[in-house]
């Protein structure tokens, strides 16, 4: 079950890169399809699974939020023209860089309670699955495609 979760992932992933959409709709439809496919795979209630959607989107969002404030440091401590300025955006980049780190830790803090011991093993082991999945198809984006495979002569049928 969870190769046909991580395979049906990696197609969306795969077909939502094609796709025209923002990048604000792609991680949305993301999200919610990972959010949903999780719910079924640990066998949420409905009350956990809107508990579950909470604590995910508000981790995401905060996710994402702290990775603009890095990549908005780098770029003014780029532009800084004085040492002071470079160090004191240094400053902001490394409490960034710490809130970020601590994310990890709230998701564990806020899905455990949740999840119990048992489901929070089965959430672990998905993520890290998928995680591991991802990274080797943007690693080696030619070996997903595997061999094409090789079609049957036409054949010819005369009719007398």
């Amino acid at each position: 079950m969870r190769g046909l979760f991580l395979s049906l992932i990696l197609i969306v992933l795969a077909g939502t890169f094609s796709f025209v959409a923002s990048a604000a709709e792609k991680r949305n439809q993301l999200e919610e399809l990972l959010i949903w496919k999780m719910s079924d795979e640990l066998k949420l209630t409905p009350v956990e699974e809107k508990k579950f959607t909470d604590i995910v989107q508000g981790l995401n969002k905060k996710k994402s939020e702290l990775n603009q404030s890095l990549q908005a440091s780098i770029e003014k401590m780029s532009k800084a023209d004085t040492a002071k300025a470079k160090e004191e955006e240094l400053g902001h980049y490394r409490k960034a860089l710490q809130n970020y780190g601590r994310l990890s830790e709230e998701e564990f803090d806020k899905l455990k309670p949740l999840l119990g011991a048992q489901r929070m093993v089965q959430y672990l082991q998905i993520k890290q699955d998928l995680t591991n999945r991802i990274k080797t198809m943007l690693a080696n984006p030619e070996t997903q495609k595997g061999p094409k495979p090789s079609l049957p002569q036409p054949k010819l049928i005369e009719e007398k």
